[in-house]
């Protein structure tokens, strides 16, 4: 595991496998291209990321040319178990969860099946009311990685692109964040249970099931919003 997160959260994503017994089917992952994370477009979901999660029962799609940004072949994440796509379009239809290191337009939203999630780098000030209206008419559950805080409040992205090491490193530590996101939503029995299990769900999740649940987010759109919490009380 990136020492960087071990040290935030104390995590082993990596080591401790999922009982497969939790897991009522075979969840899909779908990771597409494309990265406005960095300029160079070189920080990517490595093949170890998927390595992780295909070792616990996930079955993984990526699109091709994934990690053409780093140096990253095709045949290294088939390698590690991941069905590679020629069609952006399938990776998203076909996926329970989708990552992406850019947003999604409404249109490619659309393309999701209902009642899918969404791990996206969006930050509070990018996320349109036209996104939102998919994701609504779609329950859509949306997570982004900017609003994942370090221990002292500070966003955890920055701290990961930003730290000493290469981009290889923060590849590394973007895939324990990606995946400390994914288990808990997959393997937990409902949302208060997730939370429960990685308590950033709260920070990271600004739609649940098509509801927002961000008031900065309502207040500069001017929609409604309910909070997480509550949600958690109510829906679980």
């Amino acid at each position: 595991m990136c020492p960087l997160l071990e040290a935030d959260f104390e995590l082993d994503t990596q080591r401790e496998k999922v009982n497969q017994a939790l897991a009522q089917h075979v969840f899909s992952v779908g990771i597409l291209k494309g990265n406005t994370l960095t300029p160079k477009k070189n920080v990517v979901i490595l093949p170890y990321t998927v390595e992780t999660l295909v070792e616990n029962h996930v079955s993984v799609m990526v699109e091709r040319g994934l990690g053409s940004g780093a140096e990253f072949i095709d045949l290294d994440y088939a390698d590690s178990g991941a069905e590679i796509e020629d069609e952006q379009g399938q990776v998203i239809r076909k996926a329970d969860i989708l990552v992406c290191l850019r947003p999604l337009s409404p249109g490619e939203l659309l393309k999701l099946r209902d009642d899918r999630m969404v791990i996206l780098p969006m930050s509070t000030g990018e996320i349109s009311a036209a996104q939102l209206a998919v994701m609504h008419e779609k329950k859509i559950t949306a997570l982004s990685l900017r609003l994942v805080k370090n221990v002292v409040g500070e966003e955890l992205l920055q701290d990961i692109l930003g730290a000493q090491g290469g981009n290889l490193r923060a590849s590394a530590a973007l895939g324990d964040l990606v995946l400390s996101l994914i288990f808990p939503l997959l393997f937990a029995r409902n949302l208060r249970e997730a939370v429960r299990m990685y308590p950033s769900l709260l920070n990271a999740i600004y739609c649940y099931k098509g509801i927002l649940t961000r008031q900065e987010i309502a207040e500069r759109l001017h929609l409604p919003w309910s909070d997480l919490l509550q949600l958690c009380w109510d829906w679980n």
